[in-house]
């Protein structure tokens, strides 16, 4: 008896450690490319701010809005917004279609 009462509660609990996977994968997809298209400078991403801030646009894409740190622990560091929109196959893998990097020019700091 006490297992049937359980079993809802379980269900949902696989479901809910379950669900966020998706956004995991855009999450980090979108890290991957913001690393390469970044190459060579110090980054910082919040990959909890990225995962809040995912929009589902149709069923296999959605759209990653966050913030990137550059050149962190520097004295040029800034911070600057992006756009990353990610496409998952029938397999649910994901990838990147498409990459925007919004400049805020008043943030940066000359060069030394």
């Amino acid at each position: 008896m006490r297992v049937r009462a359980m079993l809802p509660f379980f269900i949902t609990l696989m479901t809910a450690a379950c669900g966020n996977s998706r956004d995991d994968h855009a999450a980090q997809a979108c890290s991957d490319e913001i690393g390469k298209r970044l190459a060579g400078r110090s980054v910082g991403l919040d990959p909890s701010d990225m995962r809040k801030h995912i929009k589902s646009e149709s069923s296999d894409t959605v759209l990653v809005s966050s913030t990137v740190v550059l050149d962190k622990g520097l004295s040029s560091e800034n911070r600057q917004t992006f756009d990353c929109r990610v496409r998952f196959d029938a397999g649910g893998a994901a990838s990147v279609l498409y990459l925007q990097f919004n400049w805020n020019t008043s943030d940066l700091k000359p060069a030394r």
